[in-house]
C-alpha cells in the first residue's frame, strides 16, 4: 500500500518515503490491536467473514478483468519483459484472460449465495457488529466505482467517448525513472510500433534515444 501513494503522490513523498513507510507501519500497528487482547478472535472474525471472501476477491476479478482485457495482456507481457528480460510462459496469459476470471467469479458466486450472518461457534454476533462487517467490506469496494463515476463526469464529450477516453493511458504514462523511460520507448520501437503513436509524452529528446 506504501508504494501505492508514493507513485500516486510522488512530489510529496518520493524523498519521504522511510518516514512515510515506518509512520503507515505504526497506523497498522494501532489497528491490529483489537485483533490480539482478549476478544481478538472476534474481530478477526468479522475482517475475515466479511473482508477475505466476499470483497477481496471482487476486487481481485476487477484487477484481472482491468489488466488482461482493458490494458491488454500482450501489453503487459511487454512491461515484464521490460523488467525482467523475457516474456513469462503464454500459460501466464491463458491464466490472466481466462482460467483466473473464470475461477474467481464461480468462487464469489458461491461464496454469495452461502453468505450468511458472522457467527463464531455457538455466538452470534450482535446487528451493530454485522453492520461493522458490512462497512469493512465495502469499505474497499466502494471507492471503485465513485471514482469512476467521477471520473466519467469530469471528461467531456458523450458517455461512450468519455468511456472510450478514460481507458486508454494518460500522456505521463510510462516509467518515472528517464532512464527505464527511454528503456520503454526503445522497446516499443523493437516491437515496430513508431514513437508518434505512442501517447506517453518522452522526458527526453528524440535523438538520446538511438
Amino acid at each position: 500500500m506504501t508504494s501505492a501513494f508514493v507513485d500516486e503522490f510522488p512530489h510529496l513523498l518520493k524523498n519521504r518515503k522511510v518516514l512515510f513507510t515506518a509512520f503507515f507501519c505504526f497506523i497498522e500497528f494501532l489497528l491490529g490491536i483489537p485483533c490480539i487482547m482478549e476478544g481478538g478472535i472476534y474481530v478477526l472474525q468479522i475482517m475475515d467473514w466479511y473482508c477475505a471472501t466476499f470483497s477481496l476477491m471482487l476486487l481481485s476479478l476487477t484487477e484481472c478483468v482491468v489488466i488482461a482485457w482493458i490494458y491488454g495482456a500482450d501489453r503487459f507481457y511487454k512491461d515484464i519483459e521490460l523488467m525482467i528480460g523475457y516474456q513469462p510462459g503464454v500459460w501466464w496469459k491463458i491464466c490472466w484472460k481466462y482460467i483466473t476470471p473464470a475461477t474467481i467469479t464461480f468462487v464469489w458466486l458461491f461464496s454469495v449465495t452461502q453468505l450468511s450472518p458472522v457467527t463464531y461457534g455457538d455466538y452470534e454476533y450482535p446487528y451493530g457488529a454485522i453492520v461493522f462487517g458490512w462497512m469493512l467490506g465495502l469499505a474497499s469496494i466502494v471507492p471503485v466505482p465513485v471514482c469512476a463515476i467521477i471520473a466519467i463526469l469530469r471528461e467531456k464529450g458523450s458517455f461512450v467517448q468519455r468511456i472510450k477516453k478514460l481507458v486508454h493511458h494518460t500522456d505521463d504514462w510510462g516509467p518515472a525513472v528517464e532512464k527505464h523511460r527511454i528503456r520503454y520507448l526503445q522497446s516499443l520501437q523493437n516491437s515496430q510500433e513508431s514513437l508518434d503513436s505512442v501517447v506517453c509524452t518522452p522526458l527526453v529528446d528524440a535523438k538520446n534515444i538511438n
